[in-house]
């Protein structure tokens, strides 16, 4: 009996203890929704400088060569049913819409699906551009499908999310924190610490504030420490509650805001802030709730007034329009038996109309409400059943990323939870600086950079930082070398001829590509090198 009685208290102290921990303040699953809205559209705006050359036939991905490479995923791709931009960019204007739509809260769960939808055959168009941000960006979008995310812009419901898919919310970063840090103790370049200072030393990866960090190894050295430990103890996110739940928040996102003003590696910090909003305590949302909607009111305020004196103009000209013909078209006897006719009596009529007709149809409106309260409370039990389904995935598939699990066969597939891991600058970062220089041959004899535009030159100069056109540039060409794939270097090649001949009025006739390498020593001379020189004809 008193071993029961213990175990009674145990179960109740658990149960208390998961209830303070488990659980998303829905005024944090409303800002998520906007922050969740911004960042699509930011995603959309940045990927649209580089629409025709990664998403169209005309660009590195051709769809003879995304089914050759991924004919499974590819099938989830709605841009690769044509391959021409007026398809890609009327699909970029459809996600900009369910975005902005989302952002606002206006129908929320179809703006949802409908952005998720598009993100995923966003991502399965080309594969070869994604990064880390952009599975989290996809996976906490999947979860936010589940929860209440809200309407408006306003904090109103003060409630709490204690649905399984908010558990996933929580759930999702702490596993991308953990299996990053255990992938980056595998390694030696991080329990060392010479990772961050390598990091920095690749000047394609540094922007803003890292080019003058790069200058202080020591201080490199106990960032880098401090991170890995940061990143080991993630799972005070939940463990903890009140204001040591905030203080462990605000380090995290003080490091993402860091990561954002020395990295150039795209949304991944934004998103990873973003990320972090439903770990937020109710304490925090109550100081914000108030200022946030007095802006709210604001700015609903001035659009208000604004339309209103628009639609006010336009229904006053429209009424007098109307009442100028009406009144030219009715004879005078018309007019006066329409002036004769109470007002109460034609108001009460048409009340009592409605008033019939609402109860004529009185029981059968309500079994249509007992039934629809039938078929939500079904749903809600299979929206459940399937967020604590995917709990398990995530759970399992991270689990077999680090090797704890057999996985079963993805090969029919093509990816797999190695393929997918959380593995950024792990276990060790890049050991070499890497750009490409492509030169190429115009039809009038000179010659041109057809990336960047200008004189060609094997030698960096001015800002470093944009060796790329952009972050997608770069992860692109990552995979590009590493592939050893002659068809991707032949497309890649196409695609510069491409894009030189929609935006200039010269041809280029051949193109020579130069593949140029810096190794990444510290301690050592770091000479420039050529790593391979291929000629591709136009």
């Amino acid at each position: 009996m008193a071993l029961r009685t213990r175990l009674t208290v145990v179960s109740c102290a658990l149960r208390t203890a998961l209830a303070r921990r488990l659980f998303v303040d829905r005024r944090a699953l409303a800002v998520l929704r906007v922050a969740l809205g911004a960042l699509l559209l930011a995603d959309l705006l940045l990927r649209a400088r580089s629409l025709a050359f990664f998403y169209t036939d005309a660009g590195v991905l051709p769809r003879s060569v995304l089914f050759a490479r991924y004919p499974i995923t590819s099938t989830l791709s709605l841009h690769a049913w044509f391959g021409g931009s007026w398809w890609i960019t009327l699909l970029f204007v459809t996600a900009g819409v369910a975005a902005l739509a989302l952002a606002l809260g206006y129908r929320t769960k179809v703006a949802a699906v409908c952005s998720l939808l598009l993100l995923v055959s966003l991502h399965a168009r080309n594969p070869l551009v994604l990064n880390g941000g952009d599975s989290l960006l996809r996976r906490t979008l999947l979860w936010g499908l589940f929860v209440p995310l809200g309407t408006g812009l306003a904090l109103e419901d003060r409630t709490r999310c204690r649905h399984p898919a908010a558990i996933g919310l929580l759930l999702q970063p702490i596993v991308l924190y953990m299996v990053n840090a255990v992938i980056k103790l595998r390694g030696s370049a991080w329990p060392s610490g010479r990772a961050v200072q390598m990091v920095f030393s690749i000047d394609s990866l540094t922007v803003l504030l890292g080019e003058r960090l790069a200058a202080y190894p020591q201080l490199l050295g106990g960032l880098g420490a401090a991170w890995v430990v940061l990143l080991c103890c993630s799972p005070l996110l939940v463990l903890t509650t009140g204001s040591r739940r905030t203080a462990v928040v605000a380090v995290f996102a003080a490091a993402h805001t860091g990561m954002a003003f020395t990295l150039g590696v795209g949304l991944f910090p934004v998103i990873s802030l973003a990320a972090l909003l439903p770990y937020l305590p109710p304490a925090v949302w109550e100081s914000i709730e108030g200022p946030w909607n007095r802006t709210v009111r604001r700015i609903d305020g001035v659009a208000t007034a604004g339309s209103s004196r628009a639609i006010g103009v336009l229904g006053a000209n429209r009424v007098a329009r109307a009442g100028s013909r009406l009144t030219r078209r009715l004879g005078s006897g018309a007019r006066a038996g329409i002036a004769a006719v109470p007002p109460t009596l034609t108001a009460s009529g048409r009340l009592t109309g409605r008033i019939e007709a609402d109860g004529g149809s009185e029981g059968e409106n309500g079994t249509g409400k007992i039934d629809s309260a039938w078929n939500a409370a079904g749903v809600g039990r299979m929206a459940r059943g399937a967020a604590t389904a995917l709990l398990l995935v995530v759970v399992l598939w991270n689990a077999a990323a680090l090797g704890y699990i057999d996985a079963p066969e993805t090969d029919a597939i093509g990816v797999g939870p190695q393929e997918t891991r959380w593995d950024m600058f792990a276990p060790s970062p890049p050991t070499e600086d890497v750009w490409y220089v492509a030169i190429g041959t115009l039809d009038s004899g000179e010659e041109a950079d057809v990336i960047h535009g200008g004189d060609p030159s094997l030698h960096r100069t001015g800002d470093r930082a944009s060796t790329y056109p952009s972050a997608r540039w770069r992860k692109y060409l990552e995979v590009v070398r590493w592939n050893d794939d002659d068809v991707l270097r032949e497309q890649f090649a196409s695609a510069l001829c491409a894009r030189w001949s929609a935006t200039h009025r010269t041809r280029v006739e051949t193109i020579t590509v130069h593949v140029r390498s810096q190794p990444t020593r510290l301690d050592g001379p770091e000479p420039v090198e050529e790593v391979r020189t291929r000629r591709y004809a136009c």
